[in-house]
């Protein structure tokens, strides 16, 4: 008996890793960030799809384009826009902004 009990704390010592695993940033951490940050350019919110300049994608539409994943939007983040200020993200901010970009996609 002890042995399936020591089995048993294993496997959900291993489901609570894999579920934190899958966790990363924080969704209203990256909203207060691109409110500060980025909405001057970008429509950063759901209940605003037109972004103020006309080029900048709203975040919304960024979330629901076909395959966006938080690899992609690493890779977005971190490639520079010839029409976008140059400036680097914090990992934890990056992370906090893909979080909250993510929260948008339609369910």
């Amino acid at each position: 008996m002890r042995a399936v009990e020591v089995f048993t704390a294993a496997a959900l010592i291993c489901l609570a890793w894999s579920a934190r695993a899958d966790e990363f940033g924080d969704v209203h951490a990256g909203r207060a960030f691109v409110k500060k940050v980025c909405s001057p350019c970008h429509a950063v919110q759901p209940e605003a799809p037109m972004s103020p300049k006309i080029d900048a994608p709203s975040f919304a539409a960024v979330a629901n384009t076909p395959g966006m994943t938080r690899t992609a939007l690493t890779v977005w983040l971190q490639t520079p826009h010839p029409t976008m200020p140059n400036f680097v993200l914090e990992a934890q901010d990056q992370d906090d902004v893909i979080a909250y970009i993510l929260s948008l996609k339609s369910k």
